[in-house]
């Protein structure tokens, strides 16, 4: 005799297996009932296409308008391969949370230097639109993002000794101050 034999004989199916009891469904259901309606959204990444995107509208508005800094994509051009990499970095990303994905491309993006100008507003309209892309908001001031510019520059000094481009091997990387400060500025910004 199993045990839900001996408790509620009502509790054997017609196939002979033990059932479990119906105050244990119940109490499943009631506890998992908010889950079960809703589904798990998988989250969306940015492809390469996306990343290449921003930088050329980047490049468009300094041509329609001279207030707007892009220089030297003549003489620099871009590190695709650096930017496929990051990409296809990111998918490894997917068991983290939104913010730390959008902290991956803005730190990333930028410290890759993959473009011959605009990495930073790159990085910034990237995890905007992963943000975006992903039922969020991003909303930042430009004085905000002048300030964390400036204090991503000191971090980057001190962390790598250097502004230069680093290799793909620092989106491997442990986080660190710059990650850090990248996670503390998207948190502060996400909506």
């Amino acid at each position: 005799m199993s045990f839900y034999e001996e408790k509620d004989p009502g509790t054997i199916g017609n196939d002979g297996e033990p059932k479990a009891p119906e105050h244990y469904k119940n109490a499943l259901k009631k506890r998992y009932q908010g889950t079960l309606k809703t589904p798990i959204k998988p989250i969306k990444l940015l492809t390469l296409e996306d990343i290449l995107e921003i930088n050329e509208g980047l490049k468009a508005d300094a041509q329609r308008d001279a207030k707007i800094e892009y220089s030297g994509s003549e003489d620099y051009p871009v590190k695709i391969h650096k930017l496929r990499a990051l990409v296809e970095a990111t998918f490894s990303k997917t068991t983290v949370s939104i913010p730390e994905i959008a902290t991956f491309y803005l730190k990333n993006i930028i410290v890759l230097q993959a473009f011959p100008d605009g990495n930073h507003r790159t990085a910034l309209y990237a995890a905007e639109l992963f943000l975006v892309m992903n039922g969020h908001s991003f909303d930042y001031t430009p004085d905000e993002a002048y300030i964390f510019r400036k204090e991503l520059y000191a971090r980057r000094l001190r962390e790598y000794k250097t502004y230069e481009d680093r290799p793909i091997s620092v989106s491997k990387e442990k986080d660190n101050q710059v990650s850090e400060l990248c996670l503390e500025f998207i948190r502060a910004h996400i909506r």
